[in-house]
Order: C-alpha cells, then structure tokens, then sequence
C-alpha cells in the first residue's frame, strides 16, 4: 500500500510514502538485533535476528549470559494491521540466527507464508534451543549446514513455526585441484 518498512539495527520504521517525494515516519519501532531485515507480506513484517544480544522482550540490556531463554536469533513476526501500534506476534527460534530470508507462497494455499532462514552465526547450544547441534559436514545432525523453514499460518501467526530444515551442501563434489590457484593462495598466505 502507501507505507514503506525499512530494518536497522534497532528496530524497524514505518514510512508513509503517499507522496513519494516527501515520506513521513509513521512509526518507528524499537526492537534491538543485528541484522533486522525486514520482509512484509500483508498486514505481517517479518524480522531477522542473529546476534546474541537481542532480548525476547526488545529490550536494549543485552544478554548478559552464555546461555539464555531471553536471547532471540531466529525471525520475530510482528502484526502492522494497525501501523501505529505493531504488535510482536510471536519469534520462531533458529539454531544459527537469521541472517537474512525469504519470504515465499505456495500456489494455490492462501492460507500459509513460508520464510527461508539462513543463518551465519555459531550454532547456539542445545540449552538455550533443543536440536541444535554442531559438527562436521558429515554429521547428519549438525544444524551447521541446514536451512530452516518456517511456516506461518495467516489466521494465526502466533502458531509460526519450523516445519523443515532441508540440509545444504550435501553430496558436493570434491572441487578439482587447481595448481595455478593453490600458487597464488600460497603467496597470498606468506604475503599476510
């Protein structure tokens, strides 16, 4: 519609841009965490989290602890029915924070959203986010190497949730040698 939803580090603003020339700030709405980028579908903004000092309740104390329930690293879904009051719907907790995602239809459901998380940070520990494990890229079970999928239902994104986490990087084949490269990787390393 007229209102355009921009992420920063501390939160999002909401802009009127009826006249596209002279936006005004609807909203602004403080919600500490890197990363914060924001996908709109409908009246729902989605948000990524991925540091470790972004609080479940938006608060800008930090989080103190190694581990903790208060830490957010995942996609908060806010409800912008009402521009002038957002309202945190719910967060979906992720074993490697959001980084960036995609939000994504099915054809012929109207009924749910899907958003693509891929994380960069460390692997959280289990205690603060059951089935997150770190390992190799031949350990199945590592959450380093996966995607993780959530689906909102639109009639009740409180109820958003992981529903996959396809793995990524699996079966690749070993990249051929190259004498040329491996030279210059060799003289980069000394260089440094």
């Amino acid at each position: 519609g007229k209102y355009a939803i921009q992420g920063n580090y501390n939160g999002f603003e909401i802009y009127d841009i009826s006249n596209p020339a002279k936006p005004v700030l609807a909203n602004s709405y403080l919600c500490p965490a890197s990363q914060n980028d924001v996908s709109v579908y409908r009246n729902l903004v989605f948000m990524s989290s991925e540091s470790t000092n972004s609080r479940t309740d938006c608060g800008f104390d930090g989080v103190p602890d190694p581990v903790s329930k208060q830490r957010v690293r995942g996609i908060r879904v806010f409800d912008i029915a009402d521009v002038k009051h957002p309202r945190l719907v719910t967060t979906v907790q992720t074993c490697r924070g959001s980084h960036t995602h995609t939000v994504v239809t099915q054809p012929g459901n109207d009924d749910d959203v899907f958003i693509y998380v891929s994380g960069t940070a460390g692997v959280r520990s289990a205690d603060e986010v059951a089935g997150c494990l770190d390992g190799g890229i031949d350990d199945p079970n590592s959450a380093r190497f996966r995607l993780e999928v959530i689906k909102v239902p639109l009639r009740a994104p409180v109820q958003a949730a992981i529903v996959t986490s396809p793995r990524i990087f699996n079966d690749l084949p070993v990249p051929p040698k190259s004498v040329e490269r491996d030279a210059s990787d060799t003289r980069d390393r000394e260089a440094a």
